[in-house]
Order: C-alpha cells, then structure tokens, then sequence
C-alpha cells in the first residue's frame, strides 16, 4: 500500500483539529454520561469535512517544496 506525503499530513491534521476540539469540549463537560460526551465524539465530522482541503493544501506544499533545492 503506498500512502502519498500529502494524505498523510492531511490525516495528521484532521486528527490534531479533532483532538483539539475534543480538549476543548472536554472543559465543558460534567461527570458522567450527558449530551456533551456524544458532540464531543460528533466533533470528528467537522474535521473530516476539511480532509479534502488539507490534503490539497499539503500537496501544493510540498509541490513547492520541491522545486526549491
């Protein structure tokens, strides 16, 4: 299986905005189960939905990286 650099990377920054969000949501939420738990774990949709962008981005990035010796 041969993942490109740029899928990668994108991967890598979807999970860091997904963690982040799940931090920050974290502060709000109480002991035990409640609705927070279940948009905390929702929160994945957001990140996911900018997968395209990011890989696309780290494409380009890398692209120029590359030309540049």
């Amino acid at each position: 299986m041969k993942i490109r650099a740029a899928t990668a990377l994108a991967v890598w920054a979807v999970g860091t905005a997904w963690l982040v969000l799940f931090v920050i949501l974290e502060h709000f939420d109480a002991e035990g189960p409640d609705l927070i738990d279940y948009i905390q774990w929702g929160s994945i949709v957001l990140p996911l939905s900018f997968f395209r962008v990011f890989r696309k981005w780290f494409a380009d990035w890398l692209e120029k990286l590359n030309k540049h010796p």
